[in-house]
């Protein structure tokens, strides 16, 4: 695999690329069903809800223990049961994947501005990188509802590359669903995909990304 040159920025997604957020919240969307007497799931089946936001993740999983459509108050209602329970469960029983803290370290200490580009609401993300001791590895934090658009539109890569002032040319998009993928396609820069990840129970490699990689520590050899 040949070496990616002239990179500044590296954009990194969040659930299922740095961190495999699913035991956590099942927990929360256990919690919340509890509440409204409705059964359990799984984790297999949360995995495959993950990628698009707490909202989407929500109304899948009401559509797959209701088979009935929700209405917007119902969904509301969810949403905000749902959160109570995730910011009680955040750092519960998710963890990093192998090796994350440390490629983290190596590549901040390389000089590159890292971001982190994820659907998750920015209002978790403080302390869940707090818990896993990551936070100081990124220069700038936008989650899902930190723009008028996210993932897969390229708004959030876009306004990274603005931020720090550097071209489409010398940034590149890692993340491990199709969502992160496009998102980088869409923005017109380089993506890394990880197979370790969610990606709604299908092959990343589908989405043809730029590279692809299995272990999160090969960025050291490939940047």
């Amino acid at each position: 695999m040949s070496q990616i040159t002239n990179i500044k920025l590296i954009c990194f997604d969040l659930d299922g690329t740095l961190v495999n957020s699913v035991p956590d919240l099942r927990l929360a969307l256990n919690s919340m069903l509890d509440d409204l007497s409705l059964a359990n799931v799984n984790g297999l089946i949360v995995k495959t809800w993950v990628g698009d936001g707490i909202t989407k993740m929500v109304e899948r999983c009401l559509l797959h223990v209701q088979d009935k459509a929700i209405s917007d108050v119902e969904l509301t209602e969810a949403v905000a049961i749902f959160e109570g329970y995730y910011q009680q469960f955040l750092n519960t029983e998710s963890g990093l994947y192998p090796a994350v803290k440390s490629t983290l370290f190596s590549l901040q200490d390389k000089g590159y501005k890292i971001a982190l580009i994820t659907n998750k609401a920015e209002k978790f993300l403080p302390e869940l990188l707090r818990y896993f001791g990551i936070n100081r590895c990124f220069d700038l934090l936008i989650g899902g509802d930190t723009l008028a658009k996210n993932k897969p539109d390229p708004m959030q890569v876009n306004h990274a590359c603005e931020y720090f002032n550097v071209s489409k040319s010398e940034t590149v998009m890692v993340g491990d669903s199709r969502n992160d993928i496009l998102a980088g396609q869409n923005a017109s820069v380089k993506t890394i995909a990880l197979t370790y990840g969610y990606n709604f129970g299908e092959p990343i490699a589908d989405m043809k990304p730029d590279y692809l990689i299995n272990h999160f520590d090969e960025l050291l050899t490939l940047l």
